[in-house]
């Protein structure tokens, strides 16, 4: 029988191996394809920097992790942040709704095929919590600990999601426009679009005490997101005969989900508010909760509010 420990001494060499052999693959891409030495050289530091980010996060004790995370997540995002300007992609949602209206198949189609519609059946919202930009950024404001969240503000991030879908359809079916997929154009869309995203966090981070109230309230790309992730393959899941119930993987838990509601019931954490950033794995004394891949139909909301009954006898399904 294969143990606990010998698959996680797996799973801290398999996962930074496998970062560098994407990225690798990328720069040898890059090479046969007749690219110039400098674009070779930097898919090559790319990928050496992820490989080495996430050996550092695995080298570490559980308990040292978090900053290990964040630095994971800050290299992954901040490279392909580069890689986007670099190869002048638009992959934000704008240039998805773009790339659908003028047929470009490639930039933000693949990439929200691959990272927010088939990635999440396999590993859930794994992008939210290792590999947004936008979210490394927002990780490194103060306020990590939020106490609930306001449900009916939810709603917000369909309205911005339908917002822009009906700013690009407005210029392409009213103007003919469709600069916004690649090109110098697309990097200036790309650019004011996170710029944008990053102000609004800020200021809502701020109001709110809470550095994920974008990605829970105003987020549009959470939309497709959350679509697929509720029947991920990977999820959080534990022994509730481990759980002393101190609820300390909730003070933790940067979405505000009730965990070990779930763990209690003897059901994995089935929430697609889940961005698998693993802060309660990494915080649990008794080592109660871990990962596991199975087949269940999620999207049973437990998560935490901020109102006068916070706490609530069974899951609601959220919007």
């Amino acid at each position: 029988m294969i143990r606990r420990a010998h698959v996680y001494q797996l799973w801290r060499w398999a996962v930074p191996s496998i970062g560098l052999l994407v990225f690798a693959s990328g720069a040898l891409v890059v090479w046969r394809r007749g690219e110039s030495f400098t674009s070779w050289m930097v898919w090559s530091a790319i990928s050496a920097a992820i490989a080495l980010s996430l050996w550092r996060y695995f080298a570490q004790l559980r308990s040292d992790r978090a900053p290990g995370r964040r630095l994971v997540l800050f290299v992954v995002g901040a490279s392909l942040f580069g890689i986007s300007v670099w190869t002048q992609r638009n992959v934000q949602i704008e240039g998805l709704f773009f790339g659908l209206l003028t047929g470009v198949v490639e930039g933000a189609v693949i990439h929200y095929l691959l990272a927010k519609l088939i990635g999440p059946l396999l590993f859930g919202r794994i992008w939210c919590g290792w590999a947004c930009w936008i979210g490394a950024l927002l990780d490194l404001l103060p306020y990590r600990r939020p106490s609930g969240r306001l449900m009916p503000w939810t709603r917000l991030r369909y309205a911005h999601f339908g917002l822009s879908l009906l700013l690009v359809s407005g210029l392409w079916f009213g103007t003919g426009y469709g600069l916004g997929v690649i090109g110098p154009t697309a990097v200036y869309w790309f650019l004011l679009g996170n710029t944008i995203y990053l102000v609004s966090g800020i200021v809502l981070a701020i109001v709110l005490k809470d550095n994920r109230a974008f990605c829970k309230y105003l987020c549009p790309i959470t939309v497709p997101l959350k679509l697929t992730s509720r029947f991920a393959l990977l999820k959080v899941t534990g022994d509730p005969s481990r759980c002393d119930q101190d609820r300390a993987c909730e003070r933790v838990c940067p979405m505000g989900i009730r965990i070990t509601e779930y763990l209690l019931a003897n059901q994995r954490v089935l929430s697609t508010e889940c961005i698998l950033c693993q802060e309660c794995i990494n915080v649990c004394d008794h080592d109660a909760l871990r990962l596991s891949f199975g087949v269940d139909r999620g999207g049973l909301e437990l998560l935490t509010q901020r109102s006068a009954a916070e706490e609530q006898p069974a899951g609601v399904q959220g919007p």
